[in-house]
């Protein structure tokens, strides 16, 4: 089952307002939405900048929690009428076993307003104009590690992490982290956003050749080298085209 195309894009999130009266407005979100699978980023305005990973071991226990108040995750998207439903394979700072799903009202193509099945938060979403995407399912089967690509030709997201991996703010360096981070297209693609600061701001001209046709002629069970990504290779397991 896919998505209806109607769903399809990036999204940036406006506002959340939770039913114990607190509001959001400075969050950045992003949702990338293909034919099938998501990715999901979002980056509270007061998250600490560590310049490396292994940095963030001098941080006070304050600054560890705000770091791990980013949430990202990446999975399939299942529609059904107007109820939306997230089911995420990997996230930071870990797989939630709280379900994700909510009650959809487009108040336009490009404005959306979602309404949580319990009635704890309200979103208002508006799209990007960014045309559409092409979404990847990846795994390197050595490492046992799954990632999501969704791109178009100006804006990928892109994720990759094991099921378990888990960020522990009192041992922050203990285990593996998820990672979640948005690319857009200038001279060359580049790090806008990532729940690894460290990345923020750098250029990855290795990546130029990477556009929505490209991605497209992937098929699947056939390796794929990418440049900004940890592991060498990657086996393609599916993949869906607007």
């Amino acid at each position: 089952m896919t998505v209806p195309s109607i769903y399809q894009g990036l999204w940036r999130r406006t506002g959340i307002r939770r039913s114990n009266g607190n509001t959001d407005t400075t969050t950045q979100v992003w949702w990338f939405q293909a034919a099938r699978f998501h990715i999901d980023l979002r980056i509270p305005i007061d998250r600490p900048d560590p310049a490396s990973r292994t940095h963030i071991v001098k941080y006070l226990p304050q600054q560890l929690a705000r770091f791990g108040a980013q949430t990202g995750f990446a999975g399939t998207t299942v529609v059904e009428g107007n109820h939306c439903e997230w089911h995420p394979e990997i996230a930071f700072p870990w797989v939630s076993d709280v379900p994700d799903a909510g009650w959809m009202r487009f108040d336009s193509d490009d404005a959306l307003h979602e309404t949580a099945d319990d009635g704890s938060y309200e979103e208002d979403w508006e799209r990007v104009a960014s045309g559409p995407m092409v979404g990847v399912r990846l795994e390197d089967p050595h490492a046992g590690t799954f990632a999501y690509l969704i791109a178009n030709d100006l804006w990928m997201a892109w994720a990759c992490g094991r099921p378990d991996d888990h960020y522990d703010q009192g041992a922050p360096l203990s285990s593996p982290w998820s990672e979640f981070t948005v690319l857009k297209k200038g001279i060359h693609w580049r790090v806008m956003a990532s729940n690894m600061p460290w990345l923020e701001g750098a250029e990855v001209p290795q990546a130029d050749g990477l556009d929505c046709e490209h991605i497209a002629q992937w098929a699947v069970g056939s390796a794929k080298l990418l440049p900004f990504a940890h592991e060498l290779t990657w086996r393609v397991l599916d993949i869906t085209v607007d």
